[in-house]
């Protein structure tokens, strides 16, 4: 099982029930565990609506809902619902994938972007620790009452998950 399937998984076995995105190459694999594994997914056609469903679900429901976004454009065009979240303390944890390579022209700071709407940057940093950062991510987001982004490096994603213990 690669990250990006191990992360989903993780969600859904933590009681996520309902996610909210557009699917890009960036979240291609962890929107489809989310899926594989029960969590209903809501296609938007534009990431911002996205934030915005999973902003009102998260509210109506009291349940910690999650957005899917591809990396770099994909973040920033979820930014004005993430911003609207995160002043409104709405448990939401968005899922965004992350081109490092500064190369790319997927690169921004996401951390930068997000910290300045007042959301929590997170990150999953590698295979080793992929479940404990994810399911870190779901309790900021369900116990502090805070929208996390949860940043998924290419790299990071595609790599082998460690196994759980």
């Amino acid at each position: 099982m690669i990250v990006a399937e191990a992360v989903g998984a993780v969600l859904a076995a933590a009681g996520v029930r309902a996610a909210f995105g557009v699917v890009g190459s960036g979240n291609f694999h962890v929107t489809n565990a989310l899926a594989r594994h029960g969590v209903r997914f809501v296609a938007a056609r534009h990431e911002g609506g996205a934030a915005t469903m999973a902003d009102a679900y998260a509210r109506m429901t009291g349940e910690v809902a999650v957005v899917s976004v591809h990396q770099g454009p994909g973040l920033t065009n979820a930014v004005t619902g993430i911003a609207e979240a995160a002043k409104s303390r709405t448990p939401l944890v968005v899922l965004a994938g992350e081109a490092t390579d500064a190369r790319s022209n997927f690169h921004i700071d996401q951390d930068a972007a997000v910290r300045a709407v007042g959301a929590v940057p997170m990150r999953v940093t590698g295979p080793a620790r992929a479940r404990q950062e994810t399911l870190e991510a779901f309790r900021v987001a369900r116990d502090e009452r805070r929208t996390v982004v949860l940043n998924l490096p290419l790299d990071v994603q595609a790599a082998e998950a460690a196994a759980e213990g």
